[in-house]
């Protein structure tokens, strides 16, 4: 009992220790600092070798706040204020001038909108000597909440062959199918000829549609027929020779046609009447490059010279010998109008480079 006695007491009593004396062998880490047993040759908290030289401890460097200068472009360079290291080239050695096409300095996608000279023709207005075929007074077209089209002003002289020009969803169809009268605009006015559009002026306008709409079994001689009991105005002649000189038997079934030779043959339906109107959307997308000239050139003898042509289109090289104006629609509204002529003239550029300075970025 006194044995196990003395033995609880010595067990309640608190043991000091010594702390541990760092020992002449017990080797330092030349990377961390920390004392290592003298057993290994590695770091027992880094993983360095305990028997490389220790590294000489080097402040970080605050941000240069001087102007460096490369020597090989000549181009002075500042440091960025807003934080960081890098820097703004500043081109003060290289006589660079900032952008005359505007944004301070960096490109614009539409330079020729910032020109002056665009103002004068962003505003539809009839040429000298023009009799007026089409008025349009801030017609606008929804669909639902979508605002297809305008409100926009438009005129349309006589005697003229008009390239209707605008990237996809500008509404180059909607504004051609509120002048046929197939939609109906939510607001605004559309006069052809004075008349309200409506059916006096269905035998005013010759529509020539994006797709196929006569019946696949109908022969081309039968279609004919039919145009001629439709419309008083069609010239049955004129069709006849055009169908021959694109080498289109009227006796071949529509179906058995390709689509290019399809939209040919409604082509030559379309001009062989004698409107004040022609609406003609997309006419040679689906032709031949060999057929188009002379596809150009049908558009412009067969038209009753009095009358006007509006060809909605994006082959623009294609179609611009043929162009006596333009209009072109961006986002529903009326970019610019005028004449062909005289819109190359101001710029010295082809209608095509005016037009992809114009929807640059649309």
């Amino acid at each position: 009992m006194d044995i196990q006695n003395e033995q609880v007491g010595m067990t309640e009593q608190p043991v000091t220790t010594a702390p541990l004396q760092q020992a002449d062998s017990d080797p330092i880490c030349p990377r961390c600092g920390k004392v290592n047993l003298p057993d290994g040759g590695f770091c027992r908290f880094c993983g360095s070798s305990l028997s490389a030289p220790p590294q000489q401890f080097i402040p970080p460097q605050p941000a240069p706040t001087e102007q460096y200068q490369q020597g090989m472009m000549g181009n002075t360079y500042q440091p960025n204020m807003n934080g960081g290291n890098f820097y703004q080239p500043q081109y003060t050695q290289n006589a660079y001038q900032p952008n005359p096409m505007g944004m301070n300095g960096y490109y614009n996608p539409n330079p020729i909108m910032l020109d002056p000279r665009i103002s004068q023709f962003q505003a539809s207005a009839l040429q000298a000597g023009q009799r007026e075929i089409v008025r349009c007074s801030q017609i606008s077209k929804r669909y639902g909440n979508l605002n297809a089209l305008g409100p926009i002003d438009l005129v349309i002289g006589n005697g003229r062959v008009i390239g209707l020009l605008g990237p996809n969803g500008s509404g180059k169809t909607t504004l051609i199918k509120l002048l046929c009268g197939l939609l109906t605009p939510n607001t605004g006015t559309i006069t052809i000829n004075g008349c309200p559009v409506g059916a006096a002026t269905k035998a005013m306008v010759s529509y020539l549609p994006d797709r196929t709409y006569i019946p696949e079994w109908m022969k081309i001689n039968e279609i004919l027929n039919y145009f001629c009991d439709f419309y008083a105005d069609f010239r049955r002649p004129l069709a006849e020779m055009m169908l021959a000189n694109l080498h289109i038997d009227p006796n071949a079934v529509m179906k058995t046609l390709s689509k290019g030779t399809q939209e040919k043959v409604q082509l030559v339906l379309v001009m062989s009447r004698n409107a004040s109107l022609y609406l003609l959307d997309e006419p040679i997308a689906g032709v031949d490059p060999v057929a188009r000239d002379y596809i150009l050139d049908t558009i412009i003898r067969a038209h009753n010279p009095d009358s006007s042509v509006v060809i909605s289109t994006h082959l623009i090289t294609d179609i611009e010998p043929a162009l006596n104006e333009v209009i072109m629609i961006k986002y529903g509204t009326l970019a610019l109008q005028g004449d062909a002529d005289q819109l190359r003239n101001t710029f010295g550029k082809s209608l095509n480079d005016i037009f992809k300075e114009v929807f640059a970025g649309c």
